[in-house]
């Protein structure tokens, strides 16, 4: 039988909120939850209230008042999933058995930030998910688990980022009883790898001289519940939730972001390369709809900087 270690947990979202209930049914115990200064929401919170477990939520990590505290717990084991601070050594060395990070990514690529929607934006067909240990570099520490979910042509971020949400407690688990047995290896990451930045605002401009391929890649890699993409039909800001392309169109030249078909289930747009269709889109302050935009009807993006256009 596996013996258990005493984790603390550093993270945020629904990630760290799943992986914290589902420990409650191992043998493994929650020593305390360590929450991001600003959470992106309230589920890590209370998931922790609901076990009862304590809270820090600093404002600097590395604090010697909080690492302080953190001995107090006398952790086994960091866990680090969606915590957004860099955790410099004293704090790395505080666990007994070092830290691990949870990774949405196929290290040693993927790499960095926003990896989910810069995954499906590469037209990956499954999403990687890393169990590592963490050094005092960016993704780069010893791995020691790894697992993959499957991304369909269709997928939408939401769907992609549900499915990492509920793969990831089974793979916290199957890695923290591998360092509690003592039956594991530590694989070092090659130098070579990818690394990605974060995505900010006016990355969700579309460009429609690009290929229908990597505009399909784009709408759904940032769709709900991202910002999602946008164009301009006149002067009215369009956000477009949902589109679809047939790699085998027809190949042609033509004017890009101009409509040039009309379909029960929305418009076709001309692209660099064939053609998209949007399917579901939002106007400002308005409800989503299908567009039944005429033909000849032209999109575009600001002239101006993205972020100036409101």
């Amino acid at each position: 039988m596996t013996t258990g270690l005493g984790v603390v947990l550093f993270g945020d979202g629904a990630w760290a909120a799943e992986t914290l209930l589902a420990l409650r049914n191992t043998p493994h115990r929650a020593l305390g939850v360590v929450l991001r200064r600003q959470p992106s929401d309230g589920s890590l919170m209370d998931a922790a209230r609901e076990l009862g477990v304590p809270v820090l939520q600093p404002r600097v990590v590395n604090d010697p008042p909080v690492l302080e505290q953190l001995r107090t717990w006398a952790p086994d084991l960091g866990l680090s999933i969606a915590y957004n601070q860099i955790f410099r050594r004293a704090l790395l060395d505080l666990p007994r058995l070092g830290f691990l990070n949870f990774h949405a990514g196929m290290l040693p690529f993927y790499r960095g930030r926003n990896v989910i929607n810069w995954a499906i934006i590469n037209g990956e067909r499954d999403l990687g998910l890393t169990a590592h240990f963490v050094d005092e570099g960016i993704d780069t520490g010893d791995l020691l688990l790894q697992r993959r979910v499957p991304i369909g042509w269709t997928d939408g971020y939401g769907d992609v980022l549900c499915r990492a949400v509920q793969a990831l407690p089974s793979l916290v688990i199957d890695a923290l009883d591998l360092v509690a047995g003592g039956r594991y290896t530590r694989t070092p990451q090659p130098k070579t790898g990818t690394y990605f930045a974060g995505r900010s605002e006016g990355d969700e401009w579309l460009d429609w001289s690009d290929s229908s391929v990597n505009l399909h890649n784009k709408v759904r890699a940032i769709t709900r519940p991202g910002p999602g993409a946008r164009t301009l039909r006149g002067e009215r800001r369009i956000t477009v939730w949902r589109a679809y392309c047939d790699p085998e169109w027809p190949k042609y030249l033509a004017t890009p972001g101009q409509v040039v078909g009309r379909e029960e289930g929305g418009v076709l747009v001309k692209t660099g390369d064939s053609a998209l269709l949007l399917q579901e889109v939002q106007e400002r302050d308005g409800s989503p709809y299908t567009p039944a935009w005429p033909i000849g009807t032209r999109l575009g993006t600001p002239c101006r900087h993205p972020a100036a256009s409101g």
